[in-house]
């Protein structure tokens, strides 16, 4: 067989890069997570032996800090966790990690992102944040994560009527501009350019989605299952599915999955719930309980991993062309720190595995490396000091 040929236009096209995003709001116990030393996993703790399987492309870190994140009431700095910062007086970034890689990378696919919770929506557990600092949509309801990414919209024709009027109204602001820019100041000129700047986001918006109205939506063979919604097992397994589902379909190439703040859930041999043994106060009988819930978690992210493995896209795996990054909305839920945060990347790139202390450098040093691997040429991320090299 000939090869490929440049001239004939036959080069295959650079594989997709995609991120899978995974924020456990109330932490894990971290003497179950974090080898004691530095280096190459030897003896591994309890929790990340449950990642064994896929060792070899991962890099865990830890002590990391987000020193942009002032402490608050409760749990609403757990807001911060994706852009390194909350303060409501000094913002200094508004943007979250997964929304700046869906703005480098989402401009090809139904969705630019898509941002799931597998539990109860909670407003302050909202940890996706546009440009703008407004909140991105976070989805809590498995059935209608399904019906938007695979089922036909039994209000298509009402939507395409209203994209229509949105262009309609674009159109009139695009012949007033013109006609009073001649009239303009300078100062009245960068208002008018500032304005413009966002008709233009909303121009795009508008043309992106009058496109994908006229586009067939994927057809998966998978059957959602009833589920219980007061057992994490049972939301974690459903949700982090369709966040399968929705790469391999390539409806988006940037997921992101909040296992947020939980009251009650059902699980054997455990009384209580999980933000109550999450708050353990060093009782042992509670961390015991505690770590069979999150050794659940470490068993469907394991799962789900090898599931990415299993996964044809073309000619590679999803594995191949998925970055998976894992951390955790506190450092301890115990003691309601929002330093001392720990981090997992998976990626088949990875050519040093093992485990990294970072002595307390900003997570955001970690968020510029992540950018960077999805080719954004940036050299600062929010409090970003220098960067975190994520593969060697």
């Amino acid at each position: 067989m000939l090869p490929q040929l440049e001239s004939l236009g036959q080069v295959a096209a650079e594989s997709p890069k995609r991120l899978l995003t995974i924020v456990n709001h109330l932490s894990f116990y971290q003497p179950a997570l974090i080898p004691e030393k530095d280096g190459a996993f030897c003896k591994k703790p309890e929790l990340l032996e449950e990642l064994s399987e896929h060792q070899e492309h991962l890099k865990l870190f830890s002590t990391f800090d987000n020193p942009g994140v002032e402490i608050g009431l409760g749990h609403t700095p757990c807001v911060g966790i994706l852009s390194g910062y909350f303060n409501t007086l000094q913002r200094k970034n508004r943007l979250s990690i997964d929304q700046a890689v869906a703005n480098h990378i989402g401009n090809d696919t139904r969705f630019r992102s898509l941002v799931f919770q597998a539990g109860e929506n909670l407003n302050f557990s909202q940890i996706s944040w546009d440009k703008h600092g407004l909140p991105v949509r976070q989805i809590d309801s498995p059935k209608k994560i399904f019906n938007l990414l695979f089922q036909v919209n039994e209000n298509e024709a009402e939507q395409k009527k209203i994209l229509a009027e949105d262009r309609s109204i674009l159109d009139v602001v695009h012949r007033q501009t013109k006609l009073m820019e001649k009239r303009l100041n300078h100062r009245d000129r960068e208002k008018m350019d500032e304005y413009l700047t966002s008709v233009r986001e909303v121009e795009k918006t508008v043309r992106r989605q009058h496109f994908w109205s006229g586009q067939p939506k994927p057809e998966v063979d998978y059957q959602l299952d009833e589920f219980d919604r007061m057992s994490v097992d049972d939301y974690v397994d459903v949700m982090l599915d369709l966040a399968l589902l929705a790469l391999q379909t390539d409806s988006t190439r940037v997921v992101t999955l909040q296992i947020p703040f939980w009251d009650g859930f059902k699980h054997p041999d455990i009384s209580g719930n999980y933000h109550h043994l999450s708050h353990h106060g060093k009782d042992p009988k509670k961390i015991q309980q505690l770590l069979k819930i999150e050794h659940g978690i470490m068993q469907r992210i394991s799962q789900t991993l090898t599931d990415f493995k299993k996964t044809k896209v073309g000619e590679e795996t999803l594995f191949d062309q998925t970055t998976t990054f894992v951390t955790a909305a506190m450092g301890s839920a115990n003691a309601h720190t929002f330093n001392d945060l720990p981090a997992m990347v998976f990626d088949k790139s990875i050519r040093k595995p093992g485990h990294w202390s970072q002595k307390h450098r900003p997570m955001c040093d970690l968020y510029l490396g992540v950018l960077q691997k999805f080719g954004a040429e940036v050299d600062k991320f929010g409090e970003s000091h220098r960067t975190v090299d994520i593969l060697s």
